[in-house]
């Protein structure tokens, strides 16, 4: 029986891929890190929903919002989203808001970075 040849798994981070593909130009790769946060943030929203079975209406009401407010931060483009607001809605249904700190791919990478801090990533609980 002939061996196959170890394939590597698909790469998922878009931001590296397309820096692989067409360069580190700081303009547009800030644009795609930016929308790329925005679009996690909106997931994260929408699946918090979602896991508690709400509305947009009753996770408003809960934490004294509108739906409006709450469809905009399910918005994979909006931009505005704070970090007391997505507390609250945690809060709301008995969860916690966490982010982290990863090292970013090289092209991204100041040049004077520490060496010690690339490749650190610690998580922070906030709430």
């Amino acid at each position: 029986m002939a061996s196959r040849k170890k394939q590597k798994p698909p790469h998922n981070d878009a931001l590296t891929v397309m820096t692989k593909m067409f360069g580190a130009e700081a303009g547009w790769t800030k644009g795609v890190a930016d929308a790329t946060a925005a679009a996690e943030i909106a997931e994260e929203v929408y699946g918090l929903r979602e896991r508690h079975g709400l509305t947009q209406l009753a996770l408003a009401t809960l934490i004294g919002s509108s739906q409006s407010a709450v469809a905009r931060m399910e918005d994979g483009e909006y931009r505005g989203h704070s970090i007391s607001v997505l507390r609250r809605m945690a809060a709301a249904v008995g969860e916690q808001v966490s982010f982290k700190f990863i090292a970013s791919t090289p092209a991204l990478r100041p040049a004077a970075r520490s060496k010690k801090s690339v490749g650190r990533e610690r998580t922070l609980g906030i709430g």
